[in-house]
C-alpha cells in the first residue's frame, strides 16, 4: 500500500493529466532541488506526461528535498512539519 493512496480520494480523476499549475510548480521546485542533476533532468523531461496523482507525489518529493538558503525560511520550514 502506497503512502499516497489518500490522493485517490482527494483527486477527482487520478488518471487525468497533470494540471498546468502542477507542472509549473515542479519546474519552480527543481530550481532548488538537492538531488543529483540526472534525477532533476529526468523529472523535468517527464513532468509534462505525469498524471495528476504522479504530479502531486512528485511535488511532495521535491518539497522534501529543497535547499533552503534563508535561515529564517529554514527555521519556518522545520517548525511547520
Amino acid at each position: 500500500m502506497s503512502n499516497f493512496d489518500w490522493l485517490d480520494d482527494f483527486l477527482e480523476d487520478t488518471e487525468a493529466p497533470a494540471e498546468y499549475w502542477q507542472i509549473d510548480r515542479i519546474d519552480e521546485l527543481l530550481k532548488s532541488f538537492t538531488g543529483n542533476i540526472e534525477e532533476a533532468d529526468l523529472i523535468y523531461r517527464e513532468a509534462s506526461s505525469y498524471t495528476a496523482k504522479e504530479a502531486a507525489i512528485k511535488i511532495s518529493y521535491l518539497y522534501e528535498n529543497q535547499c533552503i538558503n534563508d535561515p529564517g525560511d529554514r527555521f519556518k520550514f522545520f517548525n511547520n512539519k
